[in-house]
This record gives C-alpha cells, structure tokens and sequence, in this order.
C-alpha cells in the first residue's frame, strides 16, 4: 500500500495548493482593510454624536431635523452605518434639552402617515434622492414620535 504511485492523481503544474494559500492571504488582507474602515466610521460617528450633543442644547426641533440631514449628507462613515445612525443623531439631539414645548406646531399631524413629506421635499433631488428620502423619513419618525410621548406625558400631567 505505501509504494502505490499517487502520480495519477496529480497533474503537471498543478496549481490548486498555491491557488487556496492566496486566497485565504487575500481574504485576511481585505478583511483587514474593512475592519479599519469600520474602526475609522466607528470614531467619527462617536465623534459627530458627541458635538451634536453638545451643540443642541439650544437648538429647535426644526434646527434637530436639519443639523441630522447636514451631518447625513457629509457622513465619510460606511453608508450602512450613516444610514443606522440618522435615528441616533435626532434622538441625541431632541434628548439634550427639552423641545416638547414645540411640539403643538405639528397638531394631529404627527398622527398621519405622511408627517415629514412636507419637510423632506427639500432633499427630494439629486443622485442620493433615495438615501436622502429614507433618512428625511427616519428623522421625522422620530420627532414624530418624540411629540407623540410628549403629548402622552402632558395627558397624564393634566389628569
């Protein structure tokens, strides 16, 4: 059984072993290279959190809106994590002072399933249309709903 001839098996110049060794080097390579590009969005996100925190103390919920969509549009981060972080942004934002007092402005309308198309119009152009359309809706969800808990607690306040 040791002296059979295994050369059948094998072809001339036969490449297959190389072949997986640079794959498997160029897999760890790429890797690599997405890991510092998550690394690197990671800490500007983190930083852009930290400066809108600190800038919104004095900010108009309308002001919220329209910082988040100025940041989203200059965001170098990775796209997914821009587009993950827009509910974040507006939420710091709405969170560092109190803007309910504000909230009346919108009526009944942050009940309607169109809240936001109004404002949003604005960045309804251009070859982002799409991307810019999800985070415009994504920001005035969550006034929406910032306004709806705002209304809730004034309820309970009055009963």
């Amino acid at each position: 059984m040791q002296n059979e001839d295994t050369s059948a098996f094998r072809r001339k110049g036969d490449l297959g072993v190389p072949f997986v060794i640079a794959l498997f080097a160029l897999s760890i390579i790429i890797g690599w290279v997405v890991f510092r590009n998550y690394e690197n969005s990671a800490k500007e996100i983190t930083a852009s959190l930290a400066r809108i925190q600190e800038e919104s103390k004095t900010f108009t919920i309308t002001d919220c809106a329209g910082k988040t969509m100025e940041w989203f549009s200059k965001c170098d981060a990775m796209t997914q994590l821009c587009d993950s972080t827009v509910p974040r942004m507006i939420k710091v934002c709405l969170a560092n002072s109190d803007k309910s007092s504000q909230c009346p402005q919108y009526g009944n309308e942050i009940y309607g399933y169109n809240f936001g198309a109004k404002q949003c119009k604005q960045y309804m152009h251009g070859s982002k249309m799409k991307r810019n359309k999800k985070a415009c809706g994504d920001v005035w969800q969550v006034i929406a709903e910032y306004c709806k808990d705002a209304a809730k607690v004034t309820m309970q306040k009055t009963q």
